[in-house]
């Protein structure tokens, strides 16, 4: 006697043979690194916490905006580890957020870089190393958002039908109000 309703368990086993439950490699990988960036930002402010909040305010940088942004690039690189572990729809929109915002977090960086060396002339000599760096990033992000929008991820996380570029075009409007918003309080 089963206490399911009828029909239950057929729907159930129809699904587990037409659906592919494997976690592509990528997928785990992503999480892991995700987890573990997430997880050691997290930790990095918590040990530095004190000093995060006296930055020197002729930097131009809020102490507290910095902590709050620190705290979501970590809790958002730690969801979407766990969501993408567990093959969630929100755990592929956490990845997504979160490799978009890094997209526009280092492309910031990139921007901005002139102006900041120009005021430090004894660094300027160090301002190819940082756009190396800071033009690494976007490209590996970029990549990121490549993959996470392929066939294959959105079969394991059951978007397939969800529209990339309207996917992609909010978490890039969410970044950009969030730099606005931040600019704005600044």
């Amino acid at each position: 006697m089963s206490f399911l309703p009828n029909g239950f368990s057929q729907d159930v086993s129809r699904e587990i043979e037409t659906r592919n439950y494997d976690r592509p490699a990528g997928v785990t990988l992503l999480a892991l690194l995700f987890g573990i960036g997430g997880a050691a930002g997290l930790l990095f402010q918590l040990a530095n916490f004190n000093n995060l909040n006296n930055i020197d305010p002729e930097l131009g940088i809020s102490s507290t905006l910095l902590q709050i942004s620190l705290a979501i690039i970590g809790l958002t690189g730690v969801g979407a580890a766990v969501g993408m572990w567990m093959g969630k729809k929100w755990g592929w929109w956490l990845a997504l957020f979160y490799a978009a915002y890094a997209v526009c977090r280092n492309g910031y960086a990139l921007i901005t870089l002139y102006i900041t060396f120009r005021d430090i002339p004894e660094a300027a000599d160090q301002l190819g190393s940082y756009y190396f760096k800071y033009g690494w990033r976007v490209l590996w992000n970029g990549f990121l958002l490549v993959y996470l929008c392929r066939e294959s991820v959105g079969l394991y996380f059951k978007n397939e039908t969800t529209n990339k570029w309207l996917a992609l075009a909010k978490v890039f409007g969410i970044s950009i109000l969030i730099y606005a918003v931040m600019s704005a309080v600044q």
